[in-house]
């Protein structure tokens, strides 16, 4: 028997507003998955827990969001399937997410003058994305920007479902990515800090 109200499950929820709160009064709840594959294994629980606290600082309330929902839905029921590994399912779920909500990393021109990027970029998670030469003196903490990862993140942000990714450049995105969602939210990710 699993509850509606225990973490990761989807839910059908009826509820009305109230005048006085920001709380909404619940009349009816039906569990529609319980995703209980989400916590047999703590990376997996990891995974989830980031993507629906990114849902929660990035997507404003009470604003019907169902491409954002579908992402969410598929990606949990994934994660819930173990179909891929947690750090690539969090990766496509990231940069899809922001593409979705108008915050992806600028990649084809330069942040700080405009400049179309060609070949060369530098990695500026402070200014939103790539650095062309002449402007890497906006950020002193620049790095280089491999083609590799670059060809990921454009690729993750097209592709409907996962990449396979290999660990060394699923490493690199992944903190390339959180060093992004630091700069660029409200307040830090408690899941970044796990």
């Amino acid at each position: 028997y699993r509850s509606a109200m225990e973490p990761f499950t989807i839910n059908r929820i009826v509820f009305y507003d109230t005048r006085m709160s920001q709380l909404h009064l619940i009349s009816q709840c039906d569990l529609l998955s319980p995703l209980t594959g989400l916590q047999r294994d703590v990376e997996i629980m990891r995974a989830a827990s980031f993507c629906v606290e990114l849902i929660d600082t990035i997507v404003p309330l009470e604003e019907p969001q169902p491409a954002t929902y579908r992402l969410l839905k598929q990606t949990l029921e994934r994660l819930a399937l173990a179909r891929e590994d947690p750090v690539v399912a969090r990766l496509h779920f990231t940069v899809r997410l922001l593409r979705l909500a108008g915050f992806q990393p600028q990649l084809d021109e330069c942040t700080g003058c405009g400049a179309t990027i060609r070949t060369t970029g530098y990695w500026s998670a402070r200014q939103g994305g790539l650095l062309c030469p002449s402007c890497l003196h906006e950020d002193p903490t620049v790095e280089p920007a491999s083609p590799e990862m670059l060809n990921a993140l454009a690729a993750l942000a097209e592709a409907a479902q996962p990449l396979r990714l290999d660990g060394p450049l699923a490493a690199v995105l992944s903190r390339r990515l959180d060093e992004f969602l630091r700069w660029r939210l409200d307040r830090p990710l408690k899941t970044l800090t796990l």
